[in-house]
């Protein structure tokens, strides 16, 4: 070794790290893939806890979008992708923030079709969104896979992108599957490894289009990836913690109520104070809704005076009354009030309720009505209604979502509900069950929204305290008898 020699060899360990580092040959591929492929786990591979199923799909998508463009400029199947991924990316930012407002339910309400899975029901427009997004995503691999194709070509070298295809296959065919209602396959079993094993693949094309020696430009941009990026996510951020705040509450349809006449009740009102009916709730009645208790013989209450239970804030006392009436066509027939008091709306935030009713579990009615309702309160001494827009939901219940007045006289809000029905056999006394569940929202950030209705139908036969919800439930046993029996039948 000569003098030269020796002196290369000593100042080696001399030479700063980095100019060192900088000696390595360049990995243009490498950053763009290793986006795309990372993006494409947290798409693909969702976490169903935490909030992780809307998080990580989020940032996977800005993940697939930043590598998409920075291969744009190099072919036109990237540019493909490309747009493909952008308009994924709008999309599925659209579904992500639709879901803070009521949009997801309006559309169940509008299009009013269900598509069947082996796992249930979903409603058909979610199973449309799910269906043009995952087209989308399958679009941008696909348009990945050919650009990768033309690559390879243009470096003079047999085309080595075929795990870029298998993953692109993968993504098509989530959909159908997904509409089939095969769950768990991907989080379980060989499919999960041959798309990681897939990915795996696809990120080592890098390498392989380093060591080609192919010259990746990465096309020109106004704003930085990470600019980018943080305008994407900055957004979602944003509708994602306004938007709720705006849909907290629903509108409340007040009109003054109407008095009339009520000399022509009077006869009735007393009948049914007789009968045990309380005072003090026909006063509270209109005269229609005491015209529904015309012919009645007997009257059963159940949880009156109502009382409280435990951890009642911002929950309604609820009173069911039973009052079986002569009918000139059918012998007699049962109608019902489920009566609801809310105290001290004032003092507590109230921003949803939502109430549930099952009139009959256990099919002992022929037929029943169709159940109507209404809230009742006074503000500035001056009495107003609003309606209940009760809805039949999975064939046995009734619900109805809203929202308390702001500033009731004394704080107390009234609310009803009426039905009635024949039973199947009405000489034969019967015992049967109705139950009625009640809905409070505590908190007025939610995501993604969710009426009470849909939280009391998720868990019907439960109370649940704490937040955002609580809910209450309240199981009654009733009766049905003709006149003549129902008093003793009723009181066993």
């Amino acid at each position: 070794m000569d003098d030269f020699d020796r002196l290369l060899y000593e100042g080696a360990e001399q030479i700063p790290v980095d100019a060192a580092s900088a000696l390595e040959p360049p990995k243009p591929w490498k950053g763009p893939l290793n986006r795309i492929c990372l993006g494409l786990v947290l798409i693909t591979i969702t976490l169903n806890f935490l909030g992780l199923d809307q998080i990580l799909p989020a940032i996977g998508t800005v993940l697939l979008w930043l590598g998409l463009r920075s291969l744009r400029r190099e072919n036109s199947a990237f540019r493909f992708a490309y747009v493909c991924a952008t308009l994924y990316a709008v999309l599925c930012f659209a579904a992500l923030l639709a879901m803070a407002t009521p949009l997801d339910k309006w559309l169940a309400e509008v299009i009013s079709m269900e598509w069947n899975t082996m796992d249930g029901t979903m409603p058909f427009h979610t199973v449309v969104r799910m269906g043009v997004l995952q087209t989308m995503l399958a679009l941008s691999v696909a348009g990945l896979w050919q650009g990768l194709k033309e690559v390879f070509r243009s470096a003079g070298q047999e085309p080595r992108a075929g795990a870029a295809g298998g993953v692109a296959i993968v993504e098509f065919l989530l959909f159908p599957l997904a509409c089939i209602g095969v769950s768990g396959w991907l989080s379980a079993g060989i499919v999960l490894i041959i798309y990681l094993v897939l990915l795996w693949n696809l990120y080592k094309i890098s390498r392989s289009l380093d060591e080609a020696g192919y010259a990746l430009k990465p096309a020109p941009v106004r704003i930085s990836d990470g600019k980018a990026a943080a305008c994407w996510l900055g957004v979602l951020l944003a509708g994602v913690l306004i938007l709720p705040l705006g849909f907290s509450s629903l509108p409340v349809p007040a009109e003054p109520m109407e008095y009339g006449d009520s000399s022509a009740q009077t006869e009735l009102q007393e009948h049914l104070i007789d009968l045990g009916f309380p005072e003090e709730v026909l006063q509270e009645l209109s005269e229609e809704d005491i015209a529904r208790l015309s012919g009645a013989y007997g009257v059963t209450l159940k949880n009156w005076p109502p009382t409280a239970a435990e951890d009642w804030d911002g929950m309604p006392l609820v009173s069911l009354f039973e009052v079986p009436v002569s009918d000139p066509e059918y012998g007699y027939r049962m109608v019902y009030l489920a009566r609801f008091v809310w105290e001290d709306v004032g003092r507590i935030p109230y921003y949803t309720e939502g109430i549930a009713v099952a009139a009959d579990y256990h099919d002992t009615f022929a037929w029943l009505t169709y159940m109507d309702g209404h809230l009742a309160w006074t503000e500035d001494r001056t009495a107003y209604t609003a309606p209940l827009d009760l809805q039949v939901r999975e064939w046995k219940y009734y619900t109805a979502d809203f929202s308390l007045p702001k500033h009731p006289d004394g704080g107390v809000v009234y609310g009803y509900v009426f039905w009635s029905g024949v039973p199947s056999i009405p000489g034969i006394p019967t015992y049967f069950n109705a139950a009625v569940t009640v809905a409070h929202r505590e908190i007025p950030w939610l995501y993604p929204y969710e009426l009470p209705s849909d939280r009391v139908l998720q868990y019907p036969w439960q109370e649940h305290i704490s937040h955002p919800w609580h809910t209450f439930y309240h199981m009654y046993l009733l009766t049905s008898a003709q006149e003549g029996e129902y008093e003793q039948y009723a009181r066993d």
